[in-house]
């Protein structure tokens, strides 16, 4: 049977407390609805239809269709952002509502720069008014607004003060107004206030490790560690949107039969059109939704993910499906993807488009081994090779696993290598190649692809205590009103935030190559994370900065030594 083979595939992880909240919508009808687990483990609290989750990023779209609500009253979104955010900075003066919507607008994101940089934790108290004094102070744009694309929360948390300026009403207020009321969305709302008591809400858990990470520590896994996510926010908008398993398939059903505005079929089409580029490319993202092709079929998307909650909403209109996920872990779909090979809901789309999905556990047919030749396993036989790059901050790690050559990319990908002589390879579908070089002992590492060349130099030998303590003492940074005091440890430097509450970034950071160090603390940064140090012309350390291969603006943060 169709739910039986569904909740064979919910049933791989191994800790059945997550509190979990599947309904699968097709022809307008509820084909599949599940609930498991638990809403709050310490009171053994099931999940519920009713249960109330937090859906993270899935808010945008319901943001979104605020904005789409309003354009067909009077709201022009080709008007620029300063006249309605006036005090927002020059640097934003191209940026148009569009933009904001379609994320080409180039904003730093607040929510990167407060806990990647100012080492808030993510469960700490800000409020609307907090994040938009933030986001004034981040005076750069990582891109020509229209001209590029980049995933980013400002431009939505900024749609949803939008709302409340060009309204009147809260976002909240307005949204139940306007969609939750007609939908008859009893659960739902937008949590502007995290003091505001609601029935059945759920608790969001993490791994212990999440919250208490170590330096260059491999975390293990275990499921009994789970610790309490408290999620404080208020910054509606680009999250904070709360609701149940019900009330998102109510929300489903007028997605494929859209009910609200006053030409529901016009609005229907607006929602699900990319924003185009200054180039005229589509940038694949519409109104708060991913917009994606599968097996020949359009897909209209948004997954979600926050403290202690996972969740998506996965459509393909042409069949008139969707699949919504609730869950109350913040690694539940990568755990889930990690033991089927697939998405979860990708999944169970294919078992009710096709009658099959990828089966519990099951894997990718095996690799056919490359042999290494003679020079690259003379190179391998001392162990994994590191490099550096200093242009963009990428780091990499060459290693051999089964008798493979493979090269881990900044920590978050591994790529499988065909190795060949000279001490060159290629990426086993193609995608780039590369070679190993050898000067007066010294290696570089270059990697030519679809983009520009990338040349890596080899990591430093260990630097002794005397040679670190060059870049020991204390920096602060104007912008973000945040400092740092650095000391000398065994093999690197510690970072210690000088709020002793603001604490996610005090990791100790080893040497990479000349002025660069990094640090490595899975699972909160589960990728290499860098900063590089500043110097005057008498070539003294004058300042650092955090340093990002996403190229998202955090360098112009300068940390001056004090």
């Amino acid at each position: 049977m169709l739910e039986e083979r569904i909740e064979s595939l919910l049933n791989v992880l191994e800790d059945k407390s997550v509190g979990i909240a599947v309904g699968v919508l097709k022809d307008g009808d509820v084909i599949f609805k599940k609930t498991l687990g638990l809403s709050n483990i310490e009171h053994k609290v099931p999940v519920k239809n009713s249960s109330v989750f937090h859906v993270a990023s899935v808010s945008k779209q319901f943001t979104a269709m605020c904005i789409a609500l309003l354009e067909e009253e009077s709201l022009d979104t080709s008007r620029g952002v300063l006249d309605f955010f006036p005090d927002l900075g020059r640097h934003t003066r191209k940026i148009r509502v569009s933009d904001l919507i379609y994320m080409t607008n180039g904003l730093p994101d607040f929510y990167d720069v407060s806990q990647y940089i100012m080492g808030m934790r993510e469960s700490d108290f800000l409020t609307s008014n907090e994040a938009y004094a933030l986001l004034k102070r981040l005076r750069w744009l990582q891109f020509e607004p229209g001209e590029s694309w980049s995933y980013g929360n400002s431009g939505y948390f900024l749609l949803g003060r939008l709302v409340e300026i060009v309204t009147g009403l809260s976002l909240n207020e307005f949204a139940t107004r306007e969609i939750f009321t007609p939908l008859k969305m009893e659960d739902t709302f937008f949590r502007d206030d995290n003091s505001r008591l609601t029935k059945d809400i759920v608790s969001g858990y993490c791994n212990f490790n999440y919250l208490h990470p170590g330096s260059f520590k491999v975390p293990v896994e275990d499921t009994e560690m789970v610790c309490n996510a408290l999620d404080l926010m208020e910054c509606a908008g680009a999250g904070q949107l709360w609701s149940s398993i019900d009330d998102l398939l109510r929300w489903e059903r007028n997605f494929h039969l859209n009910a609200l505005g006053v030409d529901p079929q016009a609005l229907s089409r607006k929602i699900i059109s990319p924003g185009i580029l200054g180039n005229g490319k589509e940038c694949n993202y519409g109104y708060g939704l991913f917009l994606a092709n599968r097996k020949g079929k359009s897909i209209v998307m948004h997954e979600g993910g926050c403290l202690g909650f996972n969740s998506v909403i996965y459509r393909v209109p042409d069949e008139s499906l969707s699949v919504v996920i609730l869950a109350n872990r913040n690694d539940f779909l990568r755990k889930m993807l990690d033991r089927l090979g697939v998405e979860t809901y990708e999944a169970i789309a294919d078992e009710i488009l096709e009658g099959s999905s990828i089966s519990a556990g099951q894997k990718s047919k095996p690799q056919t081994e490359e042999e290494l030749t003679e020079d690259w396993l003379e190179l391998m036989k001392s162990g994994d090779k590191w490099f550096a790059e200093r242009k963009n901050a990428n780091i990499c790690r060459l290693f051999v696993d089964e008798g493979l050559l493979k090269l881990n990319m900044n920590g978050e990908e591994i790529f499988t290598l065909t190795p060949s002589q000279g001490l060159r390879f290629e990426e086993r579908d193609k995608m780039f190649r590369g070679e190993i070089k050898r000067d007066f002992r010294e290696e570089t590492l270059s990697i030519i692809g679809d983009q520009e060349p990338k040349l890596f130099q080899s990591f430093l030998e260990p630097l002794s205590k005397g040679e670190l303590s060059e870049y020991s003492g204390s920096y602060f940074c104007e912008d973000v009103q945040t400092g740092y005091d650095l000391t000398v440890s065994e093999r690197g430097l510690l970072f210690s935030n000088t709020d002793p509450h603001h604490d996610t970034m005090d990791f100790e950071y080893r040497p990479a190559i000349k002025d660069i160090f990094y640090t490595f603390a899975p699972p909160y940064i589960p990728c290499y994370f860098s900063v590089e140090f500043l110097r005057d012309k008498d070539h003294t350390v004058e300042a650092f900065i955090f340093r990002d291969y996403d190229n998202d603006g955090r360098e112009f943060l300068r940390f001056s030594r004090v």
